[in-house]
């Protein structure tokens, strides 16, 4: 059987033109360079500072100077956030700020020392930290120090949950913080779980410990639920077919608009409250016409599930309100062809 060759690799024009450099060449242009690098991340970082100051992300509407950064210069939100925070650092590190600036220290070493290099210091710094790797460095930042009550407070200030809808991976991205008094005690709670989860009856085996944190974060949910239910208990509701469920057509049911098989529904229907919608002959749901004004809660969850964003074209922001189309006071009943969401 023939071989096949395998086809050259085709350089670039610029690439070639560094091929045909001496090795002595290319060490000085990297090395220059990389020291350019740093001087001109150095002057960015003054502009960045001073920009801040004078709060010229609120010409453009934006709420920060990070998420300035993140619209104008196409970077992540934690690339833009280290530059605010180090640039600030910076402005009262002269010495060390010069060592960066004159390629003594690369980014990679100074961001890390912004986090314990104090303004006394400074001088000192500036001339051991260019004789110490990046992980030195980083160890040192690493090292505990005594906070204040102010970080304490700014730490608990910081708190915060949220989430992201990944329709393609089918379920939701987490994100947040907590400041470390009350990350331990959920971290530890999520661990307890997670180690009495014991093997995965499908596999007989122990799934990865990331999987049974999620599921663990999921128990503790539960829980909650379980154990002060309220008079009007948190529902997730779980948009099928009848027919889907009745295994006589395929498809699947949707929670929060997004699309869960059949498998998921059936579990999530296993020992829970089912809510029937009664839906015309052209699929809108009928209301409770001239009954309340208030639309009741089931009705609100049918609107909101149908509206998804508020209806107002171009708007696009999450549903607060749900108003009649034509008014109550006019004779316009609560049905959902009626009501819209804002």
């Amino acid at each position: 059987m023939a071989l096949i060759d395998e086809p050259p690799v085709v350089s670039s024009e610029r690439v070639a033109a560094h091929q045909r450099c001496t090795h002595g060449e290319r060490s000085d242009a990297i090395e220059q360079l990389g020291s350019l690098v740093s001087a001109t991340t150095a002057e960015m970082l003054d502009l960045i500072t001073a920009a801040d100051r004078q709060e010229d992300w609120k010409a453009d509407g934006a709420t920060c100077m990070a998420g300035w950064l993140v619209a104008m210069v196409r970077v992540s939100p934690t690339t833009a956030r280290e530059w605010v925070r180090v640039g600030q650092a910076l402005d009262q590190l002269p010495a060390v700020r010069e060592a960066f600036a004159s390629g003594a220290l690369s980014w990679d070493q100074v961001r890390p020392a912004t986090r314990f290099v104090e303004p006394g210091m400074d001088t000192l710094y500036a001339q051991e930290l260019p004789g110490l790797t990046v992980v030195q460095i980083e160890e040192m930042a690493r090292s505990p120090k005594s906070r204040t009550m102010q970080e304490a407070r700014q730490a608990k200030d910081a708190r915060r949950f949220g989430w992201n809808e990944d329709h393609d991976a089918g379920g939701c991205r987490y994100s947040g913080f907590l400041p470390m008094d009350e990350a331990v005690i959920l971290n530890a709670a999520i661990d307890r779980i997670a180690d009495d989860a014991g093997p995965n009856p499908e596999t007989g085996f122990w799934d990865p410990m990331r999987m049974r944190r999620a599921d663990a974060l999921s128990e503790l949910g539960g829980q909650r639920i379980a154990a002060d239910p309220g008079p009007d208990p948190t529902l997730v509701v779980v948009h099928v077919d009848a027919d889907v469920v009745d295994g006589m057509a395929d498809g699947n049911g949707y929670l929060d608009g997004m699309a869960v098989g059949r498998d998921s529904v059936l579990r999530l229907l296993c020992g829970t409250t089912i809510e029937f919608n009664v839906d015309g002959p052209d699929g809108t749901c009928i209301g409770i016409g001239r009954a309340s004004k208030v639309p009741p809660r089931w009705l609100r969850r049918r609107i909101i599930h149908r509206d998804s964003t508020c209806r107002f074209a171009g708007c696009g922001r999450r549903i607060r309100q749900v108003h009649h189309l034509e008014h109550w006071v006019a004779g316009g009943p609560t049905d959902s062809r009626n009501l819209a969401s804002s």
